[in-house]
């Protein structure tokens, strides 16, 4: 099949999403030629359902302009967390904000073409160029037309689809297949209330394994709009559970404060929930987003740390031009960024992601009742990655933990491998050739940690 066209660009990205398009923003903005490619069109651009929060720090963090006007649905101030019977809530503070998705994003696109990004809506691609071992460019159809692009480095922000990364050679480390069981399977409605909602600059996340197994339900008003909410549910993929949409019905949206509710918008999405990819960077190739597995694997928000993993690849293929090498060891400095920003926590959480998902209602009402943990434990968890050892060292703790003292040893130990991993990941291998002993350790925390709290 012969191809009409044949460009060439110094970076081409497949998904205009967040990760897509913040990577765009800040490439062009170094100089670089930016082909930004997205199969949906440009009004329908970043169109995902998602709770849409996102914390303020990410944009500081990554030097993009929050969201304003009418890419802002609302102030967020923090989160009540709801224990399963609901009669014991955490309030955890934290500044952000509820984003309308579609109008951030397409802000971001608008940004990145002012800096000389060129972008192509309705672009399906259908395979990468691979010559001499090296992802050379992609094939792609727009509206019956056959193109070829080329460049030195491909992104591949396509979200689950993972357009590129499943159509190179299985051998390629890059290439790392999902466990369902680490997923999230998601839905969620935009509704319109009957009345005004209480504190609406705080949203609220319910743990309760019979509405949400292995997941949460989640109430996210959009303050701006005072009556207005997100509210969705995910459950853990791969465990037969089925269908969210049929938990939010029965369990959720029967409660009195969603009676006569109207839908505004309604969809669903699977979220990887999991450590980073084992590497985000082979042969002229870098992926980053959902494609990279960059979720936070507790609480499934991945806008900030697609972000993240953007500023990561800009700085690496920045580097990569200055030494004029596109392998694996030229972008692999994309890792190490990544994991200093984010992915160092981000396995260190995929971890309590697993114990969470093994504790029982019983556990969790205990655990939150008898204040094994606390608000300020929790906040610097999700944050840092850590469980502080003082947490264990106080008497009161430890007397309240003894009523279940299995509970409280595995907490201890999930502290301890937390640790463990968090410092496996600062010590990421400088080059490709040392990523097989690293993986070998990597597993082996693994089965050591499934052991320890099975």
């Amino acid at each position: 099949m012969s191809f009409s066209a044949e460009r060439k660009y110094d970076v081409i990205i497949v998904g205009a999403g967040v990760a897509g398009s913040s990577a765009a923003y800040l490439l062009s903005s170094k100089g670089f030629r930016v082909l930004l490619l997205d199969s949906k069109p440009f009004a329908r651009a970043g169109d995902k359902p998602c709770g849409d929060a996102i914390g303020k720090h990410h944009f500081d963090e990554v030097g993009i302009k929050p969201p304003s006007n009418e890419e802002l649905d609302g102030y967020v101030r923090g989160i009540y967390l709801y224990s399963p019977s609901e009669e014991v809530v955490l309030r955890i503070e934290g500044e952000g904000y509820e984003i309308n998705r579609v109008r951030f994003t397409q802000r971001l696109i608008n940004d990145a073409m002012n800096k000389g990004t060129e972008y192509l809506d309705e672009v399906n691609v259908s395979e990468a160029i691979i010559e001499n071992g090296f992802v050379k460019g992609v094939k792609a159809i727009r509206k019956g037309t056959y193109l070829e692009f080329r460049s030195n480095v491909v992104i591949d922000a396509s979200g689950n689809s993972r357009s590129i990364l499943q159509r190179l050679p299985r051998e390629w480390p890059i290439v790392e297949s999902l466990d369902p069981r680490d997923t999230n399977i998601a839905y969620r409605e935009i509704r319109r209330l009957k009345k005004d909602i209480e504190d609406p600059e705080y949203i609220r996340i319910y743990v309760n394994n019979k509405y949400a197994p292995g997941g949460y339900w989640w109430d996210f008003p959009k303050s701006k709009y005072t009556n207005v909410s997100n509210i969705g549910l995910g459950i853990q993929g791969g465990m037969g559970y089925g269908h969210p949409r049929d938990y939010l019905y029965k369990f959720v949206l029967t409660r009195e404060q969603y009676r006569d509710s109207t839908i505004i918008e309604a969809g669903g999405a699977l979220v990887p929930t999991r450590r980073p990819l084992l590497t985000m960077a082979w042969n002229g190739i870098v992926a980053i987003g959902d494609a990279a597995f960059t979720v936070n694997p507790v609480h499934g928000g991945g806008k900030g740390s697609a972000m993240l993993a953007a500023k990561a690849a800009t700085l690496a293929i920045a580097k990569a031009y200055e030494e004029n090498d596109f392998s694996a060891r030229g972008l692999w400095s994309v890792n190490r960024i990544y994991h200093e920003l984010y992915g160092a926590k981000q396995a260190s959480l995929d971890l309590f992601r697993i114990f969470l998902q093994k504790l029982s209602d019983d556990d969790i009402e205990y655990g939150l009742r008898k204040r094994i943990m606390r608000e300020s434990d929790l906040y610097e968890t999700s944050s840092y990655g850590v469980i502080r050892r003082s947490v264990f060292d106080k008497l009161e703790r430890v007397l309240a933990g003894l009523g279940r003292p299995s509970l409280l040893y595995k907490l201890v130990q999930v502290a301890h491998y937390m640790d463990k991993i968090r410092e496996l990941y600062r010590r990421y291998p400088d080059k490709p050739e040392e990523l097989y002993k690293w993986k070998t350790e990597l597993e082996r925390i693994y089965r050591e940690f499934h052991e320890i709290i099975s």
